[in-house]
């Protein structure tokens, strides 16, 4: 009396065997997509703030006494390079440091497109700019 019940619960396990199969393969690819979101989120995030370091040490390397647009320049490329972005572009203003400049603006820029792991969620429209502006130490100095 007991062995029709087995047999019964034996052929349901049976009949539902590749339903794991079909669930797993519908699930996988929403799976995959909000993996790689997060991986290029958390690029473009990373792109951001090295946008952003870059640019501030660009221009306290430009605050000094002596320094010129090449150690600005020198300063963001090491930030960029560090973190393997290309592709990017800086502008400096002054463009060349006078001893009598007052402040030192740095704005650094990229597409994330040419810098991004999986290009699916980012567009070449949507550049990321940061621009820092510091006072030079000229104006804690007495200038004669």
């Amino acid at each position: 009396m007991n062995k029709p019940r087995q047999q019964m619960i034996r052929q349901k396990s049976r009949d539902r065997s590749g339903a794991t199969s079909v669930e797993f393969a519908l699930c996988l690819p929403i799976l995959f997509a909000f993996v790689f979101g997060i991986l290029e989120f958390s690029r473009v995030t990373q792109l951001q703030q090295s946008t952003r370091l870059a640019a501030f040490e660009g221009a306290r390397a430009g605050i000094a006494l002596d320094a010129a647009t090449t150690d600005v320049q020198a300063a963001v490329n090491r930030v960029m390079s560090a973190v393997s972005i290309a592709n990017f572009s800086t502008s400096i203003s002054p463009s060349p440091l006078a001893y009598t400049s007052s402040s030192v603006s740095v704005t650094v820029s990229l597409d994330p497109t040419q810098n991004a792991w999986f290009t699916w969620f980012v567009t070449s429209s949507n550049n990321i700019t940061t621009n820092v502006t510091l006072m030079r130490e000229v104006n804690a100095v007495s200038v004669p």
